[in-house]
């Protein structure tokens, strides 16, 4: 059994940062994340992160990554650290997370996720 990490706190930035493995960007609107979403639906080797300047609703950053058993989503939760929580979901739902969280409307049930352990 694996055990939960809590890592140190993403600091403040003035914008939105977009990461996949090709970079990292500050430049870019929303047609852009969905890009980077069907590159990494197509490219198992791809990740995904959305940073926002600030946590939103206690959420850092989501990242996203694809697994034998569908698409892993995972929550930076800010606290006193920031722990991952995850789950597994299809292609639409991880586009609407990722989607609602850049517009500000992301208001996570964390109760459908679980602690990412290492």
């Amino acid at each position: 059994m694996g055990k939960e990490i809590i890592f140190k706190n993403v600091a403040e930035q003035s914008r939105f940062t977009l990461e996949n493995q090709n970079g990292r960007t500050e430049n870019f609107e929303d047609v852009d994340i969905e890009v980077y979403l069907e590159d990494m639906f197509d490219d198992p080797e791809q990740f995904v992160i959305l940073t926002a300047p600030e946590p939103r609703q206690k959420v850092r950053y989501v990242q996203a990554c694809v697994q034998d058993e569908g698409i892993e989503v995972e929550l930076g939760i800010q606290e006193e650290g920031t722990r991952l929580l995850g789950k597994l979901c299809t292609e639409e739902e991880c586009y609407r997370i990722f989607m609602d969280f850049y517009d500000n409307a992301f208001v996570p049930d964390l109760s459908e996720y679980r602690p990412v352990e290492f």
